[in-house]
């Protein structure tokens, strides 16, 4: 049998790839959710966010084990859906110039999957993601930069490379970054999973 030819898979193709990778040599994640056995590849297209251009020049290292996934989605970005979830009102101009995210996994993402939610984010430096909440239970995976979480009944944590956070339903949260940007895969399960966060006071 002939072997397929590597350089054809699609930038989306690779990122999952490295994605479920670096997943199943997580603990945190594994223990999270079981990889999805659902999964399908959609016509879903793309679509640009201001801040697009400083993921490509993002030039933050991460570890050993996070750096294929940032390369991969380096290289995916201009043919992922981006997304942003809030208003102007909400966050402010500078927040969405310089901020988005898109679902690589999920009910509405490149790859369909009914039984988790995976998505890609990003966070120029600076930034101040206020107080917000969902049903959804979550967990962040640092891929490069750093986060500050704050999330209520918890000690404040400094999220770097390889590390993770999770969230329980309905948990309020928040995250800032500092002098440098934030780029992470961060996944949802059970209920509310279709949902969207919502800001909160």
């Amino acid at each position: 049998m002939k072997t397929p030819d590597a350089s054809r898979i699609s930038p989306l193709d690779a990122l999952l790839a490295a994605a479920k990778d670096v997943y199943f040599n997580t603990p945190a994640l594994v223990d999270f959710a079981p990889w999805p056995t659902d999964v399908e590849k959609s016509d879903l297209g793309y679509r640009s966010f201001p801040g697009e251009t400083l993921i490509t020049v993002f030039s933050e290292t991460g570890t050993p084990k996070t750096d294929p996934v940032t390369r991969a989605i380096k290289a995916a970005s201009n043919d992922a859906f981006w997304t942003q979830t809030y208003t102007v009102e909400e966050v402010g101009r500078d927040f969405l110039n310089r901020y988005g995210y898109f679902e690589l996994l999920g009910p509405t993402g490149h790859f369909q999957t009914e039984e988790l939610r995976g998505y890609v984010g990003f966070w120029g430096e600076g930034l101040d993601y206020g107080w917000h909440n969902h049903e959804a239970e979550e967990i962040y995976y640092c891929l490069a930069g750093e986060g500050l979480f704050k999330a209520e009944g918890e000690a404040d944590l400094s999220l770097t490379a390889g590390q993770t956070k999770y969230h329980s339903a309905f948990q309020k949260h928040a995250m800032s970054t500092t002098d440098q940007p934030f780029l992470c895969l961060a996944f949802w399960r059970g209920k509310g999973m279709s949902d969207l966060p919502r800001m909160t006071p």
